[in-house]
C-alpha cells in the first residue's frame, strides 16, 4: 500500500514510512535548534524521501540544496533517481565530482562528493539545506 505524502507533490508516492519520514524531518526543523537524522535499511526509498524534501527546499521554500555523498556510485545514483524522481527539476540538478569529472555550482540542487568539496566549498556560494547520504561515513 502506498501513500502521497502531504509535503509530496503527486509524482512522487511514498509508502507510509516514506511519508512519516519527510513529516518527521520537517516537525524536527519547525522545532529543534539541531540536526536531524533519519535511518532507512537498504532498499528502503531514501532517495524519494531526499527527493521530496529537495523539491519542496527549491519549490517551496525557494532554497538551495546540498546532497553530499562519500563514493562516486552514490552521487551518481543520487543524480539519476533524483532525475527519475523529480523530473520538473531536471534542469536545477547538478554534480560536483573530480572522480565523474563534473563541477557544476549554479544549480539548485547539487549532489556533491564530500573530498571534492571538503577545500572548496566557498565554490558553491551558500546553501539553505545540506543532506548527508551514509551519515554513519562523516567520521
Amino acid at each position: 500500500m502506498s501513500i502521497t505524502c502531504k509535503n509530496a507533490p503527486s509524482a512522487i508516492v511514498l509508502r507510509p514510512y516514506q511519508a512519516q519520514a519527510v513529516d518527521a524531518v520537517y516537525e524536527h526543523l519547525r522545532c529543534r535548534d539541531d540536526n536531524p537524522c533519519v535511518v532507512i535499511p537498504t532498499a528502503g526509498g531514501k532517495t524519494q524521501i531526499l527527493s521530496t524534501i529537495c523539491r519542496d527546499a527549491v519549490q517551496k521554500w525557494d532554497g538551495r540544496v546540498l546532497i553530499l555523498a562519500h563514493v562516486k556510485e552514490l552521487i551518481e545514483q543520487a543524480v539519476d533517481k533524483l532525475h527519475v524522481m523529480a523530473p520538473d527539476l531536471w534542469h536545477q540538478i547538478g554534480c560536483y565530482s573530480a572522480g565523474l569529472k563534473s563541477r557544476d555550482t549554479g544549480h539548485a540542487i547539487i549532489v556533491a562528493g564530500i573530498q571534492s568539496v571538503y577545500r572548496k566549498a566557498a565554490e558553491l556560494d551558500r546553501f539553505d539545506l545540506i543532506l548527508i547520504d551514509e551519515a554513519h561515513m562523516i567520521p
